[in-house]
């Protein structure tokens, strides 16, 4: 990613798990990122639900008051079940800087049959690269928003995948959904990593090849994808 802590009001934190770029003006991450592998498809800690503020965010993160009777989940950009490999990676997946106000009927649908798919993936694959976030397309002020830290309601998500093909090939994958239910299948919200790097104003995978980046990234071509799901 090319969109980090060297401009303002963005502030990218590591963890052992994951990676991710706070957005102070709208109280939520605009991106996490993470590599999920065959060797981290193990459960050695069950979920623990410890929601809590993430205190390293300088200016302060959301916190779990901010949900309370807000109608929206907390939902979790790196899945607390993509976190289940350590103690630590569990835990840090419930700071609420990995959390944005989702409807329950996308996080609960939809958009948690993707990131079960993206387990799936892994596991064909060996290993999947996951940038995942809201839609922060507006000035903050635009977007409604909850609770007295104002989290803004993102209206839409993305999730863009990297891989390799199992003949070596790097294949890519992207989506977005709205904060919504969605109807119809996952496949219905297939975008070009393009499309979302251009709503997004986020380079993904800055670091391939150029040649291969920017010819895998306008396409979309879904067919590796879909067939180890068959």
């Amino acid at each position: 990613m090319t969109k980090g802590s060297d401009v303002p009001g963005h502030e990218v934190h590591t963890y052992a798990g994951f990676e991710l770029c706070y957005r102070e003006d709208y109280e939520d991450s605009e991106w996490v990122a993470y590599t999920i592998t065959r060797e981290k498809l193990v459960s050695v800690i069950k979920r623990t639900d410890d929601f809590r503020a993430d205190t390293s965010i300088t200016t302060g993160s959301a916190t779990p008051a901010d949900y309370k009777a807000s109608g929206y989940d907390r939902g979790h950009l790196a899945p607390a079940a993509d976190m289940q490999w350590s103690s630590e990676t569990m835990h840090e997946s419930f700071l609420m800087s990995n959390m944005t106000p989702q409807a329950p009927q996308l996080n609960r649908g939809m958009w948690k049959e993707l990131e079960e798919n993206v387990r799936k993936w892994a596991q064909n694959f060996g290993e999947v690269t996951v940038v995942t976030g809201p839609v922060l397309e507006k000035p903050s002020a635009e977007y409604s928003s909850i609770g007295s830290n104002k989290v803004a309601v993102p209206e839409f998500f993305y999730k863009a995948l990297l891989s390799k093909s199992n003949n070596g090939d790097t294949i890519m994958a992207a989506f977005i959904m709205p904060n919504q239910k969605c109807e119809g299948e996952i496949w219905d919200y297939a975008v070009s990593i393009d499309e979302i790097e251009e709503r997004t104003g986020i380079d993904f995978f800055s670091a391939l090849d150029d040649s291969i980046e920017n010819e895998t990234e306008k396409n979309i071509n879904l067919s590796e994808w879909k067939n180890c799901l068959n």
